[in-house]
């Protein structure tokens, strides 16, 4: 019994050793968001955003950069700018730099899939600029960058506007034979940052983009969208005897805000000796709002307009179509179906880009507008 006694404080002790420090918050720096630039000479230039626990500092958050010929290494360099210590905490949002997306973006994002406290729900954009010009903007306009940035793709994803940004889907999609990723493009209005659309990669390497209206109209092909603000231009001309002109102005074309109430599509290959596939979406909307003031008081009216804003999607879907073939990249993933349906159910990606050119889609799109009235 005396040994136990004796033994017991000795294990406290002992145990008690191999609690890690605690580190006081006052002291930690935690990165909340990370941008990443290639610099010409080949360093890597790193901007961090991160928010300090100093009830002394009325402003949280600040950023800092560093260069190093590693992303660590550069990361380590702009750590040293602080007098607090740098955790990588929750990194929320990485941005990468047009240039450097060009270059090809796996060698930094291997780091991040293999760090155990980076959460594979963080969202991943691309800059029209360099990211430390994006995440910069906040010393103009005294704004949370980061909070703002993981907020404003939050909600486009949410609403439907634009596909998952998170780094699984990108990390799932780059994996997948025939299939190529897309990530939010960003740039910069009257001092802050502003979604202008998706960029469009093969695989790891940026190769072209498009506008937030086709960054919606490819997210239907991906999932079900439901209440998705969608904004359509479409000729006036059958529209003539349904529209005023009190300033007696002469427009050439009718802009349409709409909600998508639901939008759902589904893809078939139905030849995959000369692959040919259809694309069936349907799309259940309704109008807030025209550019020109119009009277929907005959049915007819309302089937035109049902009829044009379809063709408009349809063309949109051509256009995605032709910059697929020119870059031989797949962001609809047509190639999964046509390895599904192959006997050996085997397809590599250099084997999909030969045949990508050469397939033909049938695009059908089926709009019905349920609510509307006389629209300002």
């Amino acid at each position: 019994m005396k040994k136990i006694l004796f033994l017991l404080p000795t294990c406290v002790i002992f145990l008690a050793s191999c609690i890690p420090p605690t580190q006081e918050l006052e002291s930690l720096a935690v990165i909340n968001a990370r941008g990443v630039d290639r610099l010409d000479n080949g360093d890597i230039e790193t901007t961090l955003l991160v928010y300090r626990f100093d009830q002394q500092t009325p402003q949280n958050f600040t950023t800092v950069s560093g260069v190093g010929r590693t992303l660590k290494g550069a990361r380590e360099t702009a750590a040293n700018n602080i007098n607090f210590r740098a955790s990588p905490g929750q990194i929320n949002t990485e941005i990468y730099g047009y240039e450097t997306a060009e270059r090809g973006i796996l060698h930094f994002m291997n780091g991040l899939v293999r760090d155990s406290r980076v959460s594979d729900t963080m969202n991943i954009a691309i800059s029209t600029e360099s990211a430390k010009n994006i995440l910069t903007e906040e010393n103009k306009t005294n704004i949370d960058i980061g909070n703002f940035l993981e907020s404003l793709i939050n909600k486009e994803v949410d609403e439907g506007t634009l596909p998952s940004a998170s780094l699984y889907t990108f990390s799932s999609t780059y994996g997948t034979p025939g299939h190529d990723p897309v990530l939010p493009l960003l740039d910069t209005m009257d001092g802050r940052p502003n979604l202008i659309g998706i960029g469009y990669f093969q695989k790891d390497r940026i190769v072209a983009s498009g506008d937030m209206t086709e960054a919606t109209i490819l997210n239907t092909l991906k999932t079900t969208i439901k209440n998705t603000p969608l904004e359509i231009t479409v000729p006036i001309e059958p529209f003539v005897d349904s529209i005023y002109h009190p300033d007696g102005s002469d427009k050439s074309e009718l802009t349409v805000e709409l909600t998508v109430v639901k939008g759902k599509s589904n893809i078939k290959l139905l030849d995959i000796n000369q692959p040919l596939f259809e694309v069936n979406t349907k799309i259940r909307a309704d109008i807030n709002e025209t550019s020109i003031i119009m009277a929907f008081s005959e049915e007819k009216t309302i089937h035109r307009l049902e009829a044009e804003i379809e063709k408009k999607l349809v063309s949109l879907l051509n256009g995605i179509l032709d910059k697929s073939k020119e870059h031989l990249i797949d962001p609809i993933g047509f190639g999964r179906y046509y390895r599904i349906n192959k006997p050996s159910g085997l397809l590599t990606d250099e084997e999909w880009k030969e045949i990508l050119p050469d397939i033909q889609v049938d695009f059908n799109i089926d709009i019905d507008i349920e609510n509307y009235g006389t629209i300002m």
